[in-house]
């Protein structure tokens, strides 16, 4: 009989460091840009053309860089110093955003331009958020990981979901130009932040990996698909988060006429009615590490994704806007708290020479599927709203139940590493 490793975690008083919290506001920031340039783009796109079809391009375009260059941009960050390509990277969507408003106050702005601007500023994103979720190992020791992924997602969740978005509204309202050059400048917030940290100018580059530098690009991004389609733990995974996002995205797709119509929340509280999975998110990154310490890895990435299904099943029963919120607040807490509980397997046990090109490829097949979840939710809300949400929560039980040996091993691991990685002599300096 064997049984997992105990994890290994921190006192509560111990600090997470200068560097991480500097490393911390950089996400912040790049996170609030992304939030506002979600909403400033499309209200924007509204006043230049009244075209359903041109308006819905513009989040077409959103999510093709993610489908089209991700595991190339797994291949960059794995061959370079992954905090310089976040700077780089960054400092490319200021730039971009420089230009959208001069486009602007010049008077020669238009759809195609912000389809340009759109385009480009995901391109660096897809560098960017991978990087960021796989520089966290180099800034803290493995006891402390947890905690720092909770952090991170916590500043993800509060500065994209809660402020960025009704920011840019605000802004908007006060002048078009307004939110972008509030994007723009969180952009070049971030890259300062991310330059006050010294690992940025170390002259070491934090990949062990020498073939990812030496064989060809094309070669490399072969590479990241063999190492996930080639491993039946990544490969479980990446399968199990497709069935998770077809499952979420079939209610998501439908959730504002589902609110107004069933639930009948009025279209001036939809924004505030939105914040219920925002604010179960926060709560799951301030109590993750305890959690995971409590009830262990496993059961809390399995109870999570159950949690998930139970919730959007929960919401195709419900007939009051109460409820819903209640309901999608869990959801949020157990979202956050599964994918919390599941990355150090990606952070640890994850060769960190294909690290890059695994998420890229992992997040491929993610952002792919999400338009699949998305129409087929829009046929069944047809028929019926809440049976997007009733199909939704049924497919990721299935899903789950179908992956729980693959979850199980995932955690198992993912727990080894972490416990090793704290027992080496001299792994506080190796990580920091």
């Amino acid at each position: 009989m064997t049984t997992a490793p105990p994890t290994t975690h921190a006192p509560r008083s111990e600090r997470l460091g200068g560097d991480f919290h500097r490393f911390w506001g950089a996400g912040v920031f790049t996170n609030l840009a992304d939030g506002m340039l979600v909403v400033a783009l499309p209200l924007i796109a509204v006043s230049l053309t009244q075209d359903p079809l041109l308006i819905a391009g513009l989040t077409a375009v959103r999510f093709l860089p993610w489908l089209l260059l991700a595991p190339l941009s797994g291949v960059l960050i794995d061959r370079v110093h992954r905090m310089r390509a976040m700077v780089v990277s960054n400092t490319v969507a200021t730039l971009v955003m420089a230009g959208l408003i001069m486009a602007m106050v010049t008077g020669s702005l238009s759809v195609w331009l912000l389809y340009a601007a759109m385009f480009a500023l995901i391109c660096c994103e897809t560098v960017t958020d991978p990087a960021s979720r796989i520089a966290v190992v180099q800034l803290v020791p493995a006891r402390l990981l947890d905690r720092a992924n909770s952090r991170v997602e916590g500043g993800r969740l509060v500065a994209q979901e809660c402020l960025g978005r009704p920011v840019a509204g605000f802004l908007f309202a006060a002048g078009a130009v307004a939110p972008l050059v509030g994007i723009a400048g969180s952009y070049a917030l971030c890259v300062v932040l991310l330059c006050a940290v010294p690992l940025v100018w170390s002259r070491s580059v934090p990949s062990e990996g020498e073939p990812a530098r030496t064989e060809g690009f094309l070669r490399s991004t072969g590479e990241g698909f063999r190492q996930v389609l080639g491993d039946p733990i990544l490969r479980g995974n990446m399968l199990c988060n497709a069935g998770m996002m077809v499952g979420a995205n079939m209610g998501g797709a439908v959730l504002v006429l589902h609110a107004q119509g069933a639930l009948g929340v009025p279209a001036v509280f939809f924004g505030a009615f939105m914040t219920s999975s925002a604010i179960g998110g926060v709560l799951a990154s301030l109590t993750a590490d305890r959690v995971i310490t409590r009830v262990g890895r496993r059961t809390t990435v399995v109870g999570g994704y159950l949690g998930m299904a139970v919730c959007f099943t929960g919401v195709a029963l419900v007939g009051d806007p109460y409820s819903a919120f209640a309901l999608l607040t869990v959801s949020g807490f157990c979202m956050v708290v599964s994918n919390i509980a599941a990355s150090p397997y990606y952070q640890t046990v994850v060769p960190d020479a294909v690290r890059g090109r695994v998420a890229g490829v992992s997040r491929m097949i993610g952002w792919g599927v999400t338009p699949l979840g998305a129409l087929a939710g829009g046929l069944l809300g047809r028929i019926d709203l809440a049976l997007a949400f009733l199909l939704g929560g049924v497919i990721m039980a299935l899903t789950v139940l179908l992956s729980r040996q693959v979850i199980a091993e995932t955690a198992r691991r993912a727990d080894l590493a972490l416990a090793e990685a704290a027992a080496r002599p001299g792994s506080d300096e190796e990580n920091r």
